[in-house]
């Protein structure tokens, strides 16, 4: 095998929760070749990481024919003499038009894969099956979500579409190697830094965020300790950008926003730790190798978890230690409350983690 396409589409602990899938399928067929399909943005992380060689986006309407149904059999498909398959009825898109099959060189780029790996939700299996029509090798889905509503890992819950290929149960935790350089200048004056703790109080979901205020606690702690606390936003924390910035005004805090992921894991990468919720920018920090102390509630950490040996999850008033793939799974999954990890709960693991360094 030579050239694999992997279509995952999601947002950034997304993607990272698949990089096990990649490392997996490079280690079995030597000099492989990966190509993704998804958000070219978030994607740009994983090639520049060398995980990638190219990038398609999703987005892209010229692929809008593997999204309707009978989408090949439309004028300008493959399958017959002219791209109609006998029989068929040209379908309208929402906007009246009709989908014409894909360009010739798209056509011809999914037939040069050995195989297409779709984690694409796909309920009614009109994706894989329009994929099929193109493709030249084998198409597997994955699931995007246990199922069930198991309690298994999402790493492991990927690793899943790789059996029909004869894969082994083990699943690494992420890794992202961050290339030399790759930090951004404003940051290179601060590479002799050793007090650096990373906050990213944001996540994709508000329910799934610490208060505001615990933060702006627990930075203003980490500022008194003599830590230099250093604080990342992403697109989607304007509400909490909003409610934290006015309560650190006054603390010598570097915050850093609008920066790519590439440099963001960059930043973490050069942090004695990094405090978040569950977000992507947890599993991102935890791939770069860099210690995560992150706060759960109502999502089940044993699932949506960032993996790694450095990794503290605080959940409740629980508090988990290591990899979260080794995480007790039975019982019923029940949510607890973002409320009842007070304020200095996570200073008191990072003075513990400095201690166990020496430092």
């Amino acid at each position: 095998m030579k050239r694999v396409l992997v279509i995952r589409s999601g947002a950034v602990g997304d993607l990272i929760l698949t990089l096990p899938v990649l490392s997996a399928l490079k280690k079995r067929y030597s000099g492989l070749s990966i190509d993704m399909m998804g958000d070219p943005v978030r994607l740009s992380l994983l090639k520049h990481c060398g995980y990638v060689d190219d990038v398609l986006s999703v987005d892209d309407r010229k692929f809008t024919p593997l999204f309707v149904p009978g989408g090949p059999g439309t004028p300008g498909g493959p399958g017959t003499p002219g791209g109609a398959l006998p029989g068929s009825v040209p379908r309208k898109l929402p906007d009246g038009s009709v989908p014409r099959g894909l360009p010739n060189h798209l056509n011809r780029r999914l037939r040069s894969y050995d195989l297409i790996l779709s984690f694409l939700p796909d309920p009614d299996g009109v994706f894989a099956e329009n994929l099929r029509w193109f493709a030249s090798g084998p198409v597997l889905t994955g699931r995007s979500r246990p199922p069930d509503g198991r309690r298994i890992h999402m790493t492991r819950v990927l690793m899943d579409a790789l059996k029909p290929l004869g894969n082994d149960a083990s699943v690494d935790p992420p890794r992202v190697d961050v290339p030399v350089g790759a930090a951004p200048d404003d940051l290179r004056r601060l590479e002799n830094e050793q007090r650096l703790v990373a906050i990213h109080p944001g996540s994709g979901g508000v329910e799934k965020c610490w208060p505001a205020e615990n933060y702006g606690a627990l930075i203003d702690q980490l500022a008194e300790s003599g830590f230099r606390p250093m604080i990342t936003f992403g697109p989607a924390d304007d509400l909490v950008r909003r409610r934290l910035l006015p309560l650190i005004e006054t603390r010598d805090v570097l915050v850093f926003e609008g920066r790519s992921l590439v440099e963001v894991a960059a930043l973490y990468a050069r942090c004695r730790a990094m405090i978040g919720n569950d977000s992507g920018m947890t599993h991102l920090a935890a791939a770069a190798g860099t210690p995560v102390i992150a706060m759960f509630g109502p999502t089940d950490p044993a699932v949506w978890g960032p993996r790694g040996k450095d990794v503290r999850i605080l959940w409740g008033t629980d508090v988990f230690e290591g990899d979260v793939d080794g995480m007790n799974r039975q019982g019923v999954f029940h949510p607890r409350s973002l409320d009842d990890i007070e304020a200095m709960r996570p200073f008191r693991i990072l003075a513990g983690l400095c201690a166990a360094a020496g430092a």
